[in-house]
């Protein structure tokens, strides 16, 4: 509800009303029509002129088109355009629909293809995973394989022979001592 109030030249309110929203602008525009130089108030604020000639010209424009409206249409012509307006409701509703059934194929499309996509791409970073495992062993089996074809020489201990040695192992030791005393003599 919006309250309109029309007041005379010296402030004096002639018209003090609560009209229904939907009803303001023709109730004020048919005030401007009767009695055009008072001022009048919508919700305390004044209507400014520029205001009144816009209502004015739409209050004829919608005079013009209810008259040509009443004139030109005779009760035959309105059952063919309701018919019309029917066919054209149901173009459209069908139209809705299809293109509803058409954008829902589409975005089932399109997640299957992000499905897909996901999916490559899991298989992907397993894959490199499984490569880069395989690139970890042969590395790991390279250095032990180094380290046992080339000995440190930090890595072996000396080998003490005691009397509890098995008499083979002390002739091998004793021979290598041999060949070693051996070696040393001839460098010296």
């Amino acid at each position: 509800m919006a309250r309109v109030v029309l007041t005379a030249a010296d402030g004096s309110p002639l018209v003090d009303r609560d009209v229904q929203d939907a009803a303001v602008m023709q109730f004020v525009a048919g005030l401007i029509e009767k009695l055009p130089d008072l001022p009048i108030y919508i919700e305390g604020q004044q209507l400014l002129p520029e205001q009144r000639a816009a209502l004015i010209h739409q209050a004829e424009a919608l005079r013009q088109a209810n008259s040509r409206i009443k004139e030109d249409m005779t009760p035959e012509e309105f059952r063919r355009n309701t018919a019309t307006l029917r066919e054209c409701y149901e173009d459209l509703r069908r139209l809705h629909f299809s293109s509803a059934r058409e954008l829902g194929l589409l975005v089932q499309a399109h997640n299957a293809a992000v499905v897909e996509e996901g999916i490559k791409a899991r298989f992907y970073l397993h894959q490199s995973l499984q490569d880069i495992d395989a690139i970890d062993q042969s590395v790991t089996i390279a250095r032990v394989r180094k380290r046992l074809e080339t000995p440190d020489a930090r890595s072996f201990q000396p080998i003490n022979v005691t009397a509890d040695a098995p008499s083979s192992w002390k002739r091998f030791v004793g021979r290598r001592s041999d060949e070693r005393g051996k070696q040393n003599r001839r460098k010296q």
